[in-house]
Order: structure tokens, then C-alpha cells, then sequence
């Protein structure tokens, strides 16, 4: 095999490893970091700032290189070890850095474990990519489609690793064993290489090194290695728990731990339940079903398995309606409790859904008397979806007359600080939009109990232990000590005081999550700083948008001080913030299907190698296209043009699906539409790239800098959207207000693109 073609086969095998290690690492992480949509900002931010490192400041060098295959080889190497080790050192984040298993992690730690993580990885891989442009270009007729050429087969790996890992592997093969069959390919992938030019004799030790690395590392899984990995990782990441059993399904991970009688379930690392609880179950049950009197048709979302199916059936009930997405968590709690807790399954009036709650409200045309919702605090955009206005106006379409809502969220018993009031404020506003009647039940966990009819819920103690010994329900914890004590005047006076007169809380809305934000604060009062406590809090949607217009006039200015060099050093910027608006796309289109579809973590990997199958396509279309090219810099304006247009028309397509009824337009949406959406935008990043290179290469001897640095500026744009999407503009300004900010900033360096080019386009293309 020629040098030209191993290295083109070298790149599409990088290209699968970092894809498939991408959705790897992102499903961990956000294991470790219970679920939060956030942590997929700060790790893909994370990723593209060091592939960018990578790219540029290794990059630099990849010209002055004697002997490039062989260091690309080395990389190859250097991979097959980095990305296994990669993944234990992110299971031994937690005990580690001292986190409890199920405790939530903050904004801070969490970053700096991801930012450390993923140097050596991300590093290497940015700097192969620089490397093998250099690589081809020397060996190719057309130095200049070089670029084109590497960007699209890199494309086309990452594609193929994506299909691969979340189409079909993640299912039946462990991360641990995907991981190390890369590493076997990588290997094998050296060994080609070094053996397409002269070193391969002439490096003879290096080579026979390689040769016995891959044997040793095919014997290695073969004798089970990966598995005595696999459980030393695991025992690491669960560190003081007796893990029973760990599975990943298509929703995420769930993990079984057993002390003594006591069987705890956790999803994503963050803990569910805990068998038996009889404590909170009866809270979570009583308070709801206290306040009625009719208990015809219970729908309880989350939560059976922990104890509250066992209460509700206590009640004369005539149907309880049992919903949870996850079958794994039924099918766990089957094997792994005893059979006291898991006859409630098997009762003749139970009903087990296993589909997302929000999706059922919607479509169901049942009534209910009572709708019990335990689900946890909206740590998570997929749980924020169950507190916003949108979900209360969707229950109160299902509710009978006088009919109750009751959820918890965690509280102060005794003191409620700034971040506790604007979180519980923001979901008491949405909550109060919609039902007329709102009562909040005080303590470390606030109940909250929401009536569609004034006057139906109280709060005097006496009326509800009458009720209890009228019903005969034997309560061992909500008694008339407790009650009268829990619903005391000055205990609810003061709680329903501090949610009602807080001003600076927002309403929760679907493609607004501010409690979401509010929630991940609160928490991170537990661990960041009072500096960058007050920094977050600080961030208000007029300051960004003011620094947004700031950033916007300079992005112009530029434009109009690089007339001399004819749009050049614009057409650099313009790769930066279409890294910039490329990855706010992506996470728009992933917390949008969150938002309206709730299970995320199963199309993670599918929306992701699908805006690489857009980068294949429109690098293909430009290297077919680029010598028939007149005007290199009206074909890229244009470019921008879309770039500029695409987020106006998200919103009121993710409109369209979160109205829409039909069966047959949300199964379009989930299948065919948001898959679709990241191709078309990875076409016109495709597209946009090479031609940007073409644009500014003056000199084809510095082929290897420039690609490295356009390479890094395209990922450290990529890496600024990252962070700023999913940590503050999506959670504070919205998903469409988003949308709008990244059209205007684009708008803006189509507007310094226009004013540098005005003068010299004719120049423009004789570079």
C-alpha cells in the first residue's frame, strides 16, 4: 500500500476512534456527573479546546518534521494505550476527587476533571489531523484539495465509528472492549503505515515493538483482561457500595447496590430510590392522596418501585397508572427486591407504561383524580420538563374536577438562601400560571400540592388525620405528631411568604429551563466559590446580550481594518464562529429532542455522527467543485448566508413537534427530522472549510500551519459554544433566543466579510 493511500485509511480509523471514544466518554461522563445536560457542554467544550491546542500549537511544527509517518504513527500508538486508560481514569474521577457516588458535582469540579481527562487524547488526535494534511499534501497531485481531502475522510470515519458504536456496539459490547478493539486497530493501522515507506526496515526494534503490542493486546482480550479492567474500574467508580448489577440500556445506566435489607437503584449515577423507604413514600403518597377524596384513577410518573405503589394501593383505588420509561429499572427491581416490595408490580389494579411521562400526559385521553410525581429535582433538562408551564397546562387537560397534582423538590427546613428561593420561586410562578390553588408543605424536602380548583387543598392538620383514620390507613410516619408539626401556620406562612415576593425568579419554560439553572446553582452552593457564586448569579439575559452587540461591533470593525488584506484574516474569524454557531446547532438540536422527547442519552451518539455525515457531504461538494471556482469569496459570503439563516428556522420547527398530537408526525421528528438537522448543518461547515483554507493559503509550504491553525480556530470557536450554550445562554436566555443571538453574531462577520472583500475580490482569486 502507497503512503498516500495508508494514511488516507490511518484517518478514517482516527476518525472512528474519536467518534466512537466521543460517545463513549460523553456517556460516562455523564454517568459520573448524574445525567446533567450541562457536562455535555463542558465535555464537548473540553474536547475541542485541546483538539484545537493540538492542532494549532503542535501543528505549527508538522512543516519542519523529517519523518511524519512516523511520528503519525507513534500517535497510533500513543491512541491504542490513551483511550482505554482514558476511560478508567473517568470512572476514578469521584473517588478521587472525594465525591460520594450519587452526590451531585459542580460547575467547577466538573470542569476541571473533563479539562484533565481529555488532555493527552484530544491533543494527539487535533495534531494527527495537522500532520496527515502535511502527509497527503507532499504525496498528492493536488496540493491544494489536500485539506478537503483529509477534513472529508476524517468525516467519513467519524461517521462509520458513530453507525457503529450507537447503532449497534454500546448494546452488546462493553465501553472497555469497544475501546480496546480501537486500540487493536490503531495498532494495525501503525503497522500498515510504517510498512507504505523506507523506516519500516530501517526502524526495524520500533517496528517488531508495534507487532508484539498488537499480539499482546489480542491476547489480552482473549484471557478476559478487559473484563478484570472492567470490574476494577467499576469497583472504583461505585467505591464502599456492593454493586449487585450494572446495565446500560438505550436510556442510560442503571446500577443496583444492596446493604443489608436496604436495595438502591441509581440512573446515571444519580440515586433513584431506596428499598424499603417507607419514610418518603408515605410523604410522596399521603400528602397527594389526603387532599382527595376521590381515588377512582391515580397516575403515578416514578417512583412505584420505591415504595409509592405500595401506599397508593393502600387507598380504595380503582386503576393506578404506573409510568416509567426505563423497563430496566422494572426489570431490576423484579430480580433484586424481595418479594414484599415487588407485589405491588403484580397488582391486578396496577398498569406498568414504560414511556416517558411528559409524552404520555400529552397524548392520553384518561382522566385523573390524583397525579403523583416523583421523579427528583430538574438536575436535568429530560427532568425540567416536568416543571415547566408547558407540562402543568398539559396535566391540567387530565385532571378531573377538584383533581391534585403533588411533586417534591429538595429544600431548608429552617433557612431558604438566594439560589433555594429563586428555584423554588421560578417553579411556584409556572406552577401558579396554570392552577389556581397551590399549596407548599415545608421542610428538607418541600411538597408541593397543586389543585385546578380554588379551595380544594389545606393545610390544617386535623382535617387530614381524620381523613387517615376515616380511610383506615396505617401510616407508621405521617401520624398527628408529624402533622401537626409539618403543617404548622408559621411553617407554611413562612416558606409560601419566600416564594411569593422573590422578584428576580423566571418562569420555567420548555425551551426556557431557568429552574434547571436555578437547580444546578443551588447545588453548586455545596461547592464553588462565593466569587463564582456571584458571578452566576450575576449573569442576566441583558448582559449577554449587551456583550453580545459589543461583540458583534468589533467582529465589523475587524472586518473594515482587513480591507488591506483582502478579507483574509475575516474569512479565519468566520471559521471561528462557525465553529462557534456549528456546535450551538448541535446542542440546540440535543436539548431541544430533550425537551420534547426526554430520552437523549439514546440519540446522543446518532445526532452527533450525523452532523459528521453533513461535514463528509459538503467537503465532498467542495473538493469536486473547488477548481471550477471563479469567485472563491462570493461562494463563501453565501456560505455564511446560511449559516446566518439556519437557527431562524429551528424554533418553529421545534414548535411544531412539542404541539404536535400525531403519532406519526413525533415518530418523523424523533427519526427522520432531528437527525436530519445536523447534516444540514455539518454541509455548510463542510463546504465552508477547505474553502476558507484556499482563501488565505498564500504559500504551500506552510500548507501544515495553516491547516493546523484553521483547524484550531474552527475547534476553539467550536469549544466557546460548547460552554457558553449549554452552561448560560441556552439555561438563562432559552433555546430560541439562542438561535437568534447565533444568527446575529454570524450576521455580523458576514457584514466585516462584505466590507473587507468590497475592493479586491479580483485579488481574492488569484490567491
Amino acid at each position: 500500500m502507497n503512503l498516500r493511500r495508508a494514511i488516507t485509511w490511518s484517518m478514517i480509523l482516527t476518525g472512528a476512534a474519536a467518534m466512537a471514544s466521543q460517545i463513549i466518554f460523553l456517556r460516562e461522563f455523564l454517568i459520573v456527573f448524574y445525567g446533567n445536560e450541562i457536562s455535555i457542554g463542558i465535555i464537548l467544550a473540553c474536547w475541542l479546546l485541546w483538539g484545537a491546542f493540538g492542532s494549532w500549537f503542535f501543528g505549527r511544527f508538522s512543516d519542519e518534521i523529517k519523518e511524519k509517518a512516523h511520528v503519525f504513527s507513534s500517535c497510533q500508538i500513543a491512541l491504542a494505550f490513551i483511550l482505554p486508560l482514558t476511560l478508567i481514569i473517568i470512572r476514578l474521577v469521584k473517588p478521587v476527587m472525594g465525591i460520594a457516588t450519587g452526590e451531585i458535582i459542580g460547575y467547577l469540579p466538573m470542569f476541571t476533571a473533563v479539562f484533565v481527562v481529555l488532555s493527552f487524547s484530544c491533543a494527539t488526535m487535533g495534531f494527527m489531523f495537522s500532520l496527515a494534511c502535511r502527509i497527503y499534501r507532499d504525496r498528492s497531485n493536488l496540493p491544494e484539495t489536500a485539506l478537503a481531502h483529509i477534513y472529508i475522510v476524517e468525516a467519513i470515519g467519524a461517521l462509520i465509528g458513530g453507525f457503529v458504536v450507537s447503532g449497534f456496539m454500546i448494546r452488546v459490547v462493553t465501553p472497555l472492549s469497544i475501546l480496546f478493539s480501537l486500540s487493536v486497530l490503531n495498532v494495525v493501522a501503525a503497522i500498515i503505515l510504517r510498512s507504505s515507506t523506507k523506516m519500516f526496515s530501517r526502524r526495524r526494534i520500533f517496528s517488531y515493538t508495534s507487532i508484539l503490542l498488537l499480539v499482546m493486546l489480542v491476547v489480552g482480550m482473549v484471557l478476559g483482561g478487559v473484563r478484570l479492567l472492567r470490574e476494577f474500574s467499576l469497583g472504583q467508580l461505585w467505591k464502599g457500595f456492593n454493586v449487585i448489577e450494572s446495565r446500560n440500556s438505550v436510556y442510560g445506566n442503571i446500577t443496583v447496590t444492596k446493604k443489608g435489607r436496604e436495595t438502591s437503584f441509581y440512573e446515571n449515577g444519580l440515586h433513584l430510590y431506596t428499598v424499603p423507604d417507607d419514610f418518603s413514600a408515605e410523604q410522596a403518597v399521603h400528602f397527594a392522596l389526603l387532599e382527595n377524596t376521590d381515588f377512582s384513577r391515580v397516575l403515578l410518573i416514578g417512583g412505584g418501585i420505591g415504595g409509592l405503589l405500595k401506599e397508593v394501593l393502600k387507598y380504595p383505588v380503582n386503576q393506578v397508572d404506573y409510568v416509567e420509561l426505563d423497563s430496566t429499572i422494572i426489570d431490576e427491581a423484579e430480580k433484586h427486591l424481595d418479594p414484599i416490595d415487588s407485589a405491588p408490580l403484580k397488582d391486578a389494579r396496577v398498569t406498568i407504561i414504560n414511556e416517558d411521562g411528559r409524552f404520555f400526559v400529552k397524548r392520553t385521553n384518561k382522566k385523573y383524580s390524583t397525579v403523583i410525581i416523583n421523579l427528583g429535582d430538574p438536575y436535568t433538562i429530560q427532568l425540567n420538563r416536568f416543571y415547566t408551564v408547558g407540562f402543568f397546562q398539559e396535566l391540567n387537560r387530565i385532571l378531573t374536577d377538584n383533581g391534585i397534582v403533588s411533586f417534591s423538590l429538595t429544600s431548608s427546613d429552617n433557612y431558604i438562601g438566594d439560589e433555594l428561593k429563586d428555584y423554588l420561586s421560578s417553579i411556584y410562578i409556572s406552577a401558579s400560571k396554570v392552577f389556581p390553588d397551590v399549596l407548599l408543605i415545608p421542610g428538607d424536602t418541600v411538597y408541593f400540592l397543586l389543585s385546578n380548583k380554588r379551595n380544594v387543598l389545606t393545610g390544617d392538620p386535623g382535617i387530614l388525620m381524620s381523613r387517615l383514620r376515616e380511610l383506615g390507613i396505617d401510616a407508621k410516619y405521617v401520624r398527628e405528631y408529624y402533622l401537626f408539626d409539618k403543617l404548622s401556620k408559621e411553617r407554611l406562612q413562612y416558606v409560601k411568604n419566600v416564594v411569593e415576593k422573590d422578584a428576580n425568579a423566571k418562569v420555567n419554560e420548555d425551551f426556557r429551563p431557568v429552574a434547571y439553572y436555578y437547580a444546578t446553582l443551588f447545588w453548586g452552593t455545596h461547592f464553588d466559590s462565593p466569587f463564582f457564586r456571584k458571578f452566576l448569579r450575576s449573569v442576566e439575559s441583558k448582559n449577554i446580550w449587551t456583550i453580545a452587540i459589543l461583540v458583534c461591533l468589533v467582529i465589523v470593525m475587524f472586518g473594515f481594518f482587513d480591507r488591506k488584506k483582502q478579507g483574509k484574516r475575516t474569512v479565519l474569524l468566520s471559521v471561528m464562529t462557525t465553529g462557534f454557531a456549528e456546535i450551538v446547532f448541535q446542542i440546540v438540536v440535543l436539548f431541544s429532542f430533550q425537551v420534547i422527547y426526554g430520552y437523549v442519552f439514546y440519540k446522543l451518539g446518532i445526532i452527533l455522527t450525523f452532523f459528521m455525515v453533513g461535514l463528509a457531504f459538503g467537503g465532498w461538494i467542495i473538493s469536486r467543485n473547488i477548481q471550477r471556482i471563479r469567485d472563491y469569496m462570493k461562494v463563501f459570503q453565501w456560505t455564511q448566508i446560511c449559516i446566518c439563516l439556519y437557527p431562524l428556522m429551528l424554533p418553529p420547527l421545534f414548535l411544531w413537534f412539542a404541539k404536535a398530537q400525531s403519532n406519526v408526525v413525533s415518530w418523523t421528528g424523533a427519526n427522520l427530522i432531528f437527525p436530519l438537522l445536523p447534516i444540514v448543518a455539518g454541509t455548510i461547515g463542510g463546504i465552508q472549510f477547505p474553502l476558507a483554507n484556499k482563501i488565505y493559503l498564500e504559500n504551500p509550504e506552510n500548507f501544515g500551519r495553516v491547516a493546523g491553525l484553521s483547524y484550531g480556530l474552527d475547534l476553539m470557536g467550536a469549544c466557546f459554544g460548547a460552554l457558553l450554550s449549554a452552561a448560560f445562554l441556552i439555561p438563562i436566555l432559552g433555546i430560541f433566543q439562542t438561535c437568534l443571538l447565533t444568527a446575529v453574531i454570524n450576521m455580523s462577520v458576514l457584514v466585516a466579510l462584505m466590507l473587507a472583500s468590497r475592493k479586491s475580490v479580483s485579488v481574492v482569486n488569484r490567491a
